[in-house]
């Protein structure tokens, strides 16, 4: 029997494949990616983390047992301290590629697709009457798993500079994985037709995601 992540996949293939591939995402891996796009990237993605991080915090609250509960809880404090990190470090780096104005900008407002995606974390937060931990669940398992397909399959070139390598690892490894199983058995509880939509839509955020930094 065909689990429901497994259908997912198979329905919408070339939409996950476009989006695992994406040039910004091979470029980061070969380190060509143009200092100015990383940046772009890295400040919008933060902004994304920070409401991201909430929306775990709403999920975890509407975990079905404890132990899905304290996964999420662990994986919650994991991300605030290492991606956290990462983020202020390297946008410091990357600061001579963009001028002020764009600092201040790609730090808090956002690109017109990204804000689409943004508002939808807010509403996943402010609607939980009509985004359960299903919808929850399932937004955050394909939105990882884009992120560990590219990190994980994409060539890459050896002794990338760290401001690449480093945010390849956090996408990859054991640890990354493990987090990735969880949320693909979280996923594959439930029922296709009540999670296909969500799965659909973020997919499609996830693609629009890369495409707006990489051509802003």
């Amino acid at each position: 029997m065909v689990s429901t992540t497994e259908a997912l996949i198979s329905k919408y293939q070339e939409l996950f494949r476009k989006t695992t591939e994406h040039p910004l995402t091979k470029e980061l891996c070969q380190g060509t990616l143009p200092d100015r796009t990383l940046y772009i990237y890295l400040a919008q993605d933060l902004l994304f983390f920070q409401s991201g991080m909430r929306g775990m915090c709403n999920t975890a609250s509407m975990a079905p047992d404890t132990e899905s509960l304290i996964t999420l809880a662990k994986q919650i404090g994991f991300f605030a301290n290492a991606e956290n990190t990462y983020f202020h470090d390297c946008l410091k780096l990357l600061e001579p590629a963009v001028t002020e104005q764009e600092r201040k900008f790609y730090l808090s407002d956002y690109l017109p697709e990204v804000k689409v995606y943004m508002d939808l974390l807010q509403e996943k937060r402010a609607r939980r009457d009509l985004y359960r931990y299903p919808q929850l669940i399932t937004a955050m398992w394909i939105a990882e798993l884009v992120y560990w397909k590219w990190a994980h399959d994409l060539p890459r070139k050896p002794n990338l500079h760290w401001k690449h390598q480093k945010w390849i690892d956090l996408h990859d490894g054991e640890r990354f994985e493990t987090w990735l199983e969880f949320l693909r058995k979280e996923t594959d509880k439930l029922k296709i037709e009540e999670v296909e939509d969500m799965f659909k839509k973020t997919l499609q955020l996830e693609y629009d995601f890369f495409q707006s930094c990489y051509t802003a």
